[in-house]
């Protein structure tokens, strides 16, 4: 979602990015409010920029996203050199707000009202040549679980008509890109004008030129069948699911309030599974969270046992603001939830390398993306259960296409792979 908000900022100014701060006439750090590692990072990044004010009073930094909705007076006034804070609903409104600051030297702009009519009114900015590409098809979120800022500082669950979304598709499709992964917080809770998210996904396997589909965030208490059934007669669909789950234990999973149980997640993967055989799964795990036990931990241990997820996103339990997790009278301490941590993601990284030595001299679809990030005149690509595989020697006139590869080589996180 963040990715996607940056692109649209740079949109929203008709500006064009340089690698060079000091390039720049003005600076925006987009953030993110999710667990308080990162507002301290946000805060850190603004920090960085200083320097840059010194050389050249004339730049305009400014904060957009998550941290510049939750505390954004806050921030102007700790932060002397910081000219603006955004929140993702008023990026619209960008390119007005900086016209207002060059008009007056010392007017400064708090930009955060959840009362905006057009919140999907920018496109985004997409880099000639890039093969994927987000589309957002929901802001906002109305699941209120116990742990998540997102309802504070995003607001209430608004999905965007289906003719916008459809639009933006066509407009990515016509700039280069192959792939497209449609985000929301809950994404498969879409629904417009009697039209649901299953419906979305048949229509999207009818635009020309799109390759490959991808969403994220999908909600476990929103897999439907008729989502499932789509899903896997779709050809376009890419066979790859992030389904968090955040605890293995029924007990914390209604602490935290996400209105399913184990056992429906359970049955949902399935499900899933049933219809597609070859569908990678991934999820977010949350260890520590109010006074999760070590019995409550070792169903979640369990739980990646028995589905041996590809990859799991894992967090130590982190308050905050405003959340009903923050008025809990305490949460497991740091020590234990951090030991916690480390257990499952060693155990998760086995699971992950053994996933990927199965796979071991098999056949998959790849869209190559570009060069690799360890040799340059190696290619990399992505299967449709999002594994990366790098190929050695390859010219670049194969990127943007879709070649069939066997594995030869798997590790932690690739596969090094050669055309057939």
């Amino acid at each position: 979602m963040n990715e996607y908000d940056s692109d649209r900022i740079i949109n929203s100014l008709s500006a064009h990015p340089v690698k060079n701060p000091a390039d720049a006439d003005v600076v925006i750090v987009n953030t993110c409010a999710i667990r308080d590692k990162a507002d301290h990072k946000a805060v850190s990044a603004i920090g960085r920029y200083k320097k840059y004010k010194i050389s050249n009073p004339n730049l305009i930094i400014g904060m957009a996203g998550c941290v510049a909705q939750l505390y954004g007076k806050k921030l102007i006034k700790q932060i002397p050199h910081l000219d603006f804070v955004i929140g993702p609903r008023e990026i619209g409104k960008l390119k007005e707000l900086i016209k207002d600051i060059k008009d007056s030297s010392k007017f400064k702009k708090i930009n955060t009202s959840m009362d905006i009519e057009e919140i999907f009114k920018v496109s985004p900015y997409h880099e000639e040549g890039k093969i994927n590409g987000f589309v957002s098809i929901q802001q906002g979120c109305n699941k209120k679980c116990a742990y998540c800022i997102v309802p504070t500082v995003r607001g209430s669950e608004v999905n965007r008509p289906l003719k916008q979304i459809l639009e933006e598709s066509r407009l990515l499709i016509d700039q280069g890109a192959k792939e497209l992964t449609y985000i929301g917080q809950t994404v498969n809770s879409w629904r417009y004008e009697g039209e649901k998210f299953y419906n979305l996904l048949d229509h999207l396997q009818e635009l020309d030129g799109l390759e490959r589909i991808r969403f994220t965030t999908s909600f476990p208490r929103d897999i439907t069948s008729k989502m499932v059934k789509s899903m896997a007669k779709n050809s376009k669909v890419c066979r790859q699911l992030h389904l968090p789950v955040q605890s293995g234990s029924n007990r914390v999973l209604k602490m935290m309030n996400r209105s399913y149980t184990i056992e429906w997640y359970r049955e949902s993967v399935l499900k899933l599974k049933e219809s597609m055989p070859d569908l990678s799964l991934s999820t977010d795990i949350i260890v520590g969270f109010s006074d999760e036990s070590e019995e409550d931990f070792a169903q979640t241990m369990q739980l990646i046992e028995d589905i041996r997820f590809d990859t799991i996103y894992s967090f130590m339990y982190s308050v905050r603001p405003g959340t009903p997790g923050e008025k809990m009278s305490s949460h497991v301490n740091e020590e234990i939830a951090l030991d916690r941590l480390h257990r499952l993601q060693l155990r998760q990284r086995e699971i992950t390398l053994e996933n990927n030595l199965e796979q071991l001299n098999k056949d998959f679809d790849v869209l190559i993306e570009g060069a690799s990030k360890n040799n340059p005149k190696d290619l990399f690509g992505r299967t449709s259960q999002n594994k990366v595989v790098n190929i050695r020697n390859l010219d670049s006139s194969y990127i943007g296409k879709i070649v069939k590869v066997r594995t030869k080589e798997a590790h932690q996180n690739s596969f090094v792979g050669e055309l057939i």
